[in-house]
């Protein structure tokens, strides 16, 4: 699973094996635009996770990202 944030939108790559499964987008909601980016790069991960459940149920998961602290 991949990811990425800005300050209007999250988001995602569902792959396996090097193939795309899903892809998704969405805005920040309003009260969203004012989080730092740590906790944005968490709620992107959340709202993945809670997304894609059905396709990640069960199974091991890795999820890059491009923060160094996370």
């Amino acid at each position: 699973m991949y990811y990425d944030v800005s300050r209007v939108s999250l988001d995602g790559v569902l792959m396996q094996k090097g193939k795309v499964i899903a892809y998704v987008s969405r805005s920040l909601k309003t009260h969203e635009k004012n989080y730092p980016t740590h906790d944005l790069k968490l709620v992107a991960v959340v709202f993945l996770l809670e997304l894609w459940r059905h396709y990640l149920y069960g199974v091991h998961c890795e999820i890059f990202t491009d923060h160094r602290s996370l």
